[in-house]
């Protein structure tokens, strides 16, 4: 389906910066402090056009975003983490299959290896993996130190070694020129940032795919949950003659409406079992955490379909127990597809539910007064149909997916027995 995308380039920023923040708002402020700083060194060197800077930034900001697998965050907030490859190999598998900056993937694999090491590998964005290398330091240097010039001795002392020379002096002329060092504590607007440049809806579109891979590449058991509620909605809107300006809407509801999952712990997320009371309640706050991630940046129509996959027509769902008349059909729709995708779907503590057994449940829970009887029907009579578009939507982010974990192996084998761990740490 090829659907305009409902997030401007003014605002991606935001919505990129609150749901990763969700993870840990340390890690991502690091992030974008350490994007401040290569942004200037882009600015001052004016070799790229904006869109490509804007690109280059934005790998930068997420040169860390492999921790979010490694669960290694509070070492690497602290800067204790003695194994960079862990998380650098997650991170450059994660943006070279499943982000719209694939091309500078290799940047975030080399960002902590130093300037002599290198010259060991074939890397195409050598200079981006540098300036990342440089700030990353640099911003952990400055969370310890507000001495300035103890920090530009290190530089011009690592260059050559641990940075390359013209990187070191891109950064100080940078810094005379736009005072990066002395205005870093006060950036944190990623839109700011990423600059508004007229990014086009296919952008648009593939930035949102890009953080909900980001929640799915936390957990094996839900790599393909939103793609599965995304398709089934589609399909039984376009079986029920939806008109066509609805589409949109559930495409964008369905794809958003776990958004706040990347804010719930792992450890819940991939529970064996029933969840306590405790944890069911933690669970349920992914729905206000997908709602303060949205934040007016997304219309109130998809916004709501989002927002409204958990309630009943019985007023029994959640978080605002809604009744039948409050929900719309595109609502019910999406919810109706939501339960779906979790019968089919594997979890830590069930395999995937046979057709029998996951039509049966629906019609109980529309016997009920739980769900839209009409939806329930077209999903009934047209189960093979609409599960054969789902998974033929599902195999190559199953296969991508599976080569990522087989890569990861591979290449931390093979680094780990190329390098030591690199860098030192800065004192």
């Amino acid at each position: 389906m090829n659907n305009k995308s409902i997030v401007s380039s003014s605002s991606i920023g935001g919505l990129i910066q609150r749901t990763l923040n969700r993870v840990d708002k340390r890690l991502v402020n690091h992030g974008i402090r350490v994007a401040y700083l290569v942004s200037g060194m882009l600015k001052e060197q004016g070799k790229y056009p904006i869109s490509q800077q804007r690109e280059q930034i934005l790998t930068a900001i997420l040169h860390d975003i492999g921790a979010y697998k490694t669960e290694e965050i509070d070492r690497m907030v602290q800067f204790e983490c003695e194994d960079v490859w862990e998380h650098s190999i997650y991170g450059y598998l994660f943006l070279r299959n499943l982000s719209p900056v694939s091309v500078y993937a290799d940047a975030v694999l080399h960002h902590h290896t130093s300037s002599v090491s290198l010259n060991r590998f074939d890397i195409e964005h050598r200079e981006l993996a540098q300036m990342i290398h440089l700030a990353d330091r640099a911003d952990t240097f400055l969370q310890n130190s507000t001495n300035r010039k103890a920090l530009f001795s290190f530089m011009q002392n690592a260059a050559g070694t641990v940075f390359d020379e013209e990187i070191v002096e891109l950064f100080l002329q940078a810094d005379q020129n736009f005072h990066l060092v002395s205005t870093l504590k006060d950036h944190h607007d990623l839109n700011v940032l990423l600059y508004d440049d007229g990014t086009s809806d296919k952008s648009g579109d593939e930035y949102l795919r890009m953080l909900i891979y980001a929640i799915d590449f936390r957990s094996q058991h839900t790599v393909t949950h939103t793609i599965t509620t995304m398709y089934i909605s589609n399909a039984v809107a376009r079986l029920m003659e939806l008109p066509s300006e609805s589409l949109p809407h559930i495409y964008y509801g369905a794809m958003l409406h776990d958004l706040g999952k990347i804010g719930i712990p792992v450890e819940i997320l991939e529970f064996p079992g029933k969840l306590s009371p405790q944890a069911m309640t933690i669970m349920r706050t992914h729905v206000d955490i997908t709602e303060e991630i949205l934040n007016g940046d997304v219309d109130t129509v998809t916004a709501n379909i989002a927002l409204r996959h958990h309630e009943k027509l019985d007023g029994s769902g959640y978080p605002r127990g809604l009744t039948e008349s409050e929900l719309t059909l595109e609502e019910q729709i999406v919810g109706v597809a939501d339960i779906v995708s979790a019968l089919v779907g594997t979890r830590s503590y069930k395999s995937s539910f046979s057709k029998e057994r996951t039509l049966s449940i629906l019609k109980e829970q529309s016997a009920a007064g739980k769900l839209n009887a009409k939806v329930v029907d077209v999903i009934v009579g047209h189960f093979d149909e609409i599960m054969g578009e789902v998974r033929s939507q599902c195999e190559p982010i199953l296969k991508i997916y599976q080569g990522i974990q087989e890569e990861y192996k591979i290449l931390l084998a093979k680094y780990k027995s190329q390098t030591n761990n690199e860098p030192a740490a800065i004192s």
